[in-house]
């Protein structure tokens, strides 16, 4: 099989702990045995080994940092998380600080505050391919800006051009931005990935929001996955029942108000003891969990765990009782996959969905038998009390997954679908 290459746009990549990080890890690990060599362009990462080979590390502009140095904020934490509060300060000025902040980005950060990374980015693409031949460029977004940077080099050049979209670009599910600048996006990005030759995304209904956006370009769902070396080999499990979530937060969207509130009743009426049970949660800067557990009376039971290396957050996964997902509701959401059910999927233990409806990710859950989705107190006090139940009599919970079925969301089987919609644009 003749090797072919292809240049990789990604502004996130390990050991970055992002969702982006890991699709394009497993993408660079087995797309080699689909016949495809791989080189990565992405910002230095302090952690990354030096030299690495096949990854062009570039330098970095990310105007976020202006714009918490213009406000005065923490410049470690997301600005989402900056403006979020503890739960005790008055919400009008936590409104008007997130506000102004998306004020500020909508003027200054287009297409996001990554727009710095644009020419970077260009400039390093351009040297790589005069110095080797590549036979195609794939984006990967968030952030847009790699799209842009990338649409460019076709431009330029006229090798063909993949565009990635983990998440929507104007019609991002996360996005806070005005009305007037999602308008002002959705132009952008039709200009932008109009001149795409394919476009691929995380699930069959954003694919066919896509379809409708972009009709010109043809679309192709890949799921996201997970590294079969990942695969839990049978850790222990601690004698404390213990419910962990290593995922991100939205305070008022994605959160765990539903556990706590469920744990509260279950230990005031003495069916869960309060001496055996555990929720831990990674964080990053959500000074809202606590006060929030506080207010439902369990923050005793909290174990708080700053968020350190992908590895970390493995490992808790593998000795954890059951896995945590906190899912948006409505039908907007339905084509929602969010990448940590994949890792979830690896570590072999049970997983709880909490909110959401109907959609993608509930359809995973059937398919594997990995989990269950809850979106009452009441249900999910009954569903805590059934497992400690089991926890009590047995000493842990049981993992009903389908082994089979769950090798079918592999990164072996990503990297797979990935070779053949490049095929589709270069030939076999």
């Amino acid at each position: 099989m003749r090797q072919r290459r292809v240049l990789i746009f990604s502004y996130y990549f390990a050991p970055t702990p992002s969702a982006g990080a890991v699709r394009m890890g497993g993408l660079v690990k087995y797309l080699p045995a689909e016949g495809w060599h791989t080189t990565v362009l992405t910002p230095r990462h302090p952690s990354r080994y030096p030299e690495t080979p096949d990854i062009i590390e570039t330098d970095d502009a990310d105007m976020a940092v202006t714009i918490k140095r213009t406000l005065g904020l923490d410049r470690g934490a997301a600005l989402k998380d900056l403006v979020s509060g503890d739960g005790s300060a008055p919400r009008a000025g936590l409104h008007f600080k997130a506000r102004l902040i998306d004020t500020l980005k909508g003027f200054m950060a287009f297409p996001d505050t990554n727009r710095g990374w644009i020419s970077i980015a260009n400039r390093a693409a351009r040297e790589a391919i005069a110095q080797q031949a590549f036979d195609l460029v794939l984006t990967t977004s968030p952030p847009p800006s790699a799209h842009v940077a990338g649409g460019q080099i076709k431009a330029a050049g006229g090798l063909p051009w993949v565009a990635d979209l983990r998440d929507l670009w104007s019609d991002d599910r996360f996005s806070t931005a005005p009305r007037w600048r999602r308008a002002v996006d959705e132009r952008h990005e039709r200009r932008t990935l109009g001149k795409a030759d394919a476009l691929v995304t995380v699930s069959e209904p954003l694919a066919e929001e896509l379809r409708a956006l972009h009709p010109g370009v043809p679309t192709h769902r890949v799921l996201n996955g997970f590294d079969p070396d990942l695969v839990n080999p049978g850790e222990p499990l601690p004698e404390t029942f213990t419910i962990t979530h290593t995922g991100t937060y939205h305070q008022g969207r994605r959160d765990p108000s539903l556990l706590f509130e469920a744990a509260g009743n279950l230990i005031r009426r003495g069916r869960l003891p309060r001496n055996r049970f555990r929720i831990r949660l990674f964080v990053k800067h959500e000074p809202w969990l606590l006060a929030m557990a506080e207010r439902h009376g369990v923050a005793d039971l909290l174990d708080l765990v700053p968020w350190g290396s992908f590895e970390d957050a493995i490992r808790a996964q593998r000795r954890s009782h059951v896995l945590l997902l906190l899912h948006w509701g409505g039908s907007r959401e339905a084509g929602v996959v969010t990448a940590k059910v994949f890792e979830y999927l690896a570590a072999r233990r049970p997983i709880l969905v909490l909110g959401g409806g109907p959609g993608a990710l509930r359809d995973l859950l059937d398919d594997t038998g990995t989990g269950l989705q809850i979106t009452s107190v009441d249900r999910l006090e009954d569903q805590l009390s059934a497992w400690w139940e089991e926890f009590e009599k047995t000493g842990t919970i049981a993992w009903k997954g389908d082994p089979a079925r769950i090798e079918r969301y592999s990164h072996i089987r990503m990297a797979r679908e990935f070779a053949a919609v490049f095929e589709t644009v270069t030939g076999p």
